[in-house]
């Protein structure tokens, strides 16, 4: 092949490659950092101190949650369990405090009256809410709040004689209340 054909083959394809894209035709571009920094998420964390229960037939503590076990309820005493748990929350949250009974089945539950039930905010704008029912729950802020419960043995039969109750599955649960939108 001829010098000048070769040549010409050889300027007709740096040619086609670069207005095909296989090359650099110059167009002018740039970019700038938006500043967008970084986005984190908040938490919340439920943590329980040890309880303790009281009778109104005896002065004191009689069990705390680990040794009630140990402990014979007799029909018309009233049992109360005081516990204090801290509420901790970073972010814009808020939190609903409930109470989470599991499955509880027993001749004794049947006779057992829910009398009160409370949870108080400790320290600056400290406060009680009273609850009728274990089931309810209340808006929480973070804090540390004493949670208390009072219930009565009300058995008068046979029936409920050397019965038991496992509270072990009793929980407390924090629940993020869903956000109220601005706008």
């Amino acid at each position: 092949m001829k010098k000048m054909t070769k040549g010409a083959i050889v300027t007709g394809l740096g040619v086609a490659l670069l207005l095909g894209g296989g090359g650099t035709l110059a167009t002018w571009n740039m970019d700038q950092s938006a500043s967008a920094g970084t986005i984190t998420t908040g938490n919340m964390n439920l943590a329980a101190e040890p309880g303790a229960w009281t009778s109104n037939l005896k002065s004191g503590t009689v069990a705390t949650g680990e040794t009630i076990k140990g402990y014979q309820i007799v029909p018309e005493e009233q049992m109360t369990y005081t516990q204090v748990i801290n509420v901790s929350a970073e972010g814009n949250l808020e939190a609903v405090l409930s109470m989470s009974t599991g499955t509880l089945s027993s001749e004794l539950l049947d006779n057992l009256t829910l009398q009160k039930f409370t949870v108080t905010k400790q320290g600056v704008g400290g406060g009680t809410t009273v609850m009728d029912r274990y089931d309810q729950s209340v808006t929480v802020a973070p804090g540390k709040y004493t949670v208390s419960a009072t219930v009565r043995f009300d058995a008068n039969g046979k029936d409920a004689m050397n019965a038991s109750l496992d509270l072990s599955n009793i929980k407390y649960v924090l629940t993020q209340k869903n956000p109220t939108p601005v706008n």
